[in-house]
């Protein structure tokens, strides 16, 4: 089975069908802030980003922004997620890029994005299960993940 067939994500797609960014911190915002404020074209292109449909986000774009995870707030993070795991898998074999990692790295539920929610209550039932899905996936994929850190990720999501 092509990784692009994999029933996962279909299942991620169900799940986020319905995320939209709306006022969250987009792609090229998570840029703007992670230069400081000091590259004010990523923010003059902000206003370009996709805010309501995660899935036209294409390959290429996802690849350009490595800070995502660091620099979005919680609903840039839902709004991104799905986009970055559908990559994730559908790359993992191909791509050389650090996103397929930082994916697995950013799903943490002590990520201090999370300080005054659980990921378990932000998320859907839902969301939440297709995450720990995502990372069964990751923690097979010892020769193109971080495994490692998929199998740790996923022990603090059961215990979660």
């Amino acid at each position: 089975m092509k990784s692009t067939e994999h029933p996962l994500i279909q299942e991620i797609i169900d799940a986020f069908k319905d995320v939209h960014l709306e006022d969250g911190i987009s792609l090229n915002m998570t840029e703007y802030h992670d230069s400081g404020g000091c590259m004010p074209e990523f923010k003059k292109k902000a206003k370009t980003d996709e805010r309501k449909h995660w899935y036209k986000i294409d390959d290429d774009t996802l690849e350009s922004f490595t800070v995502t995870f660091s620099f979005t707030d919680l609903k840039g993070f839902r709004f991104y997620l799905p986009a970055y795991m559908i990559y994730t898998i559908r790359n993992h074999e191909i791509s050389d890029s650090i996103i397929t990692d930082f994916t697995i790295y950013a799903l943490d539920p002590n990520h201090y994005i999370f300080d005054e929610t659980t990921m378990k209550d932000f998320f859907t039932e839902k969301q939440f299960n297709c995450i720990i899905s995502f990372l069964e996936f990751c923690a097979k994929q010892e020769d193109t993940l971080d495994a490692t850190v998929a199998k740790r990720r996923l022990k603090r999501f059961k215990k979660a």
